[in-house]
C-alpha cells in the first residue's frame, strides 16, 4: 500500500463532496415527502447488529463528552496502518452495552440523550450515501433499511420535509468534510514523520488485535492524532 492511495482517496473524497453539494434540493424533498418515515420506537436502528456502529462528527463528540466520555470509542474499522504498526481512523464512534445496544438506549425504550443525540441519529433513516450496485457503479443511497422498521409513507408537511434535507445535506457535507480533514492531516503526518501505509502491517496488527492483545489507534479529532491503547472485547 503506498502513501499515493490516500491521496487518490483524498481526491475521490472531495469529489463526494461536490457532488452531494450540488445535489438538487428538491429532489431530496421529494424522496424525504414520499418516503414519510414514522419512528415505532422498535429501537433496532439502536443496536450493533442492525447499524454496525454510530459515527460520531465532531460536535457530537464534544456534546457527548459533556454527558458521559465513557460512552465514547475509536471507530471501527481502522482506515490505515503505518510501517509501525500503529492504525489511523478517521474519528470516534459510541459505544454499545454487552447485549449489543446503544449505550444510551435506556430500559423503556427511548433515547437519554434525545435533545443531545448524534447527528447520524437525528436524519435517520435518510442518508445520501454512495453505494455499489450489482454491477459495482457507485449510486445515491436515498434510505436507510426501507421498509424494515418504522412507519412509511405517513403524512409530512413540505416544510417538514425541507427541514429535513437540510439536516441531511448539513450531515452529509460535515461528514465528507470530516474526512477530507481526516485524510490531509494524515498525509501531512506520514510525510512528517517519514512514515508510509503498509497492508502487511495492517493485516498483522489485525490478527493481534483480535487474538485479544493490545494495538495502538490514532483517532483523528478536532485537527490532530490522540492516540488510544485498545485490546479487542468479545
Amino acid at each position: 500500500m503506498q502513501i499515493t492511495l490516500i491521496s487518490k482517496e483524498l481526491s475521490q473524497t472531495r469529489s463526494d463532496l461536490s457532488a452531494v453539494e450540488a445535489y438538487p434540493f428538491g429532489e431530496l424533498v421529494d424522496i424525504i415527502k414520499d418516503v414519510g418515515f414514522e419512528c415505532s420506537r422498535c429501537t433496532r436502528c439502536c443496536t450493533r447488529d442492525y447499524n454496525d456502529h454510530v459515527f460520531l462528527l465532531e460536535n457530537d463528540v464534544e456534546r457527548i463528552e459533556m454527558v458521559d466520555s465513557s460512552k465514547i470509542t475509536p471507530a471501527p474499522y481502522f482506515d490505515y496502518c503505518d510501517n509501525k504498526g500503529n492504525f489511523y481512523v478517521q474519528g470516534y464512534a459510541l459505544t454499545y452495552k454487552d447485549d449489543g445496544t446503544c449505550a444510551f438506549l435506556g430500559e423503556d425504550d427511548l433515547c437519554a440523550i434525545y435533545t443531545q443525540r448524534p447527528a447520524i441519529c437525528s436524519i435517520y433513516p435518510y442518508m445520501l450515501n454512495r453505494e455499489p450496485n450489482s454491477r459495482g457503479k457507485l449510486l445515491w443511497r436515498y434510505v436507510a433499511g426501507l421498509n424494515e422498521h418504522g412507519y412509511y409513507h405517513c403524512e409530512m408537511t413540505e416544510k417538514d420535509a425541507m427541514q429535513i434535507a437540510k439536516d441531511v445535506l448539513e450531515y452529509e457535507t460535515g461528514f465528507l468534510q470530516h474526512r477530507i480533514d481526516f485524510l490531509t492531516t494524515l498525509l501531512s503526518y506520514f510525510r512528517e514523520n517519514k512514515l508510509k501505509p503498509s497492508q502487511r502491517q495492517y493485516e498483522r496488527q489485525m490478527k493481534k488485535y483480535n487474538s485479544g492483545k493490545e494495538i495502538v489507534v490514532n483517532v483523528y479529532h478536532c485537527g490532530q492524532f490522540h492516540t488510544h491503547h485498545l485490546a479487542y472485547k468479545n
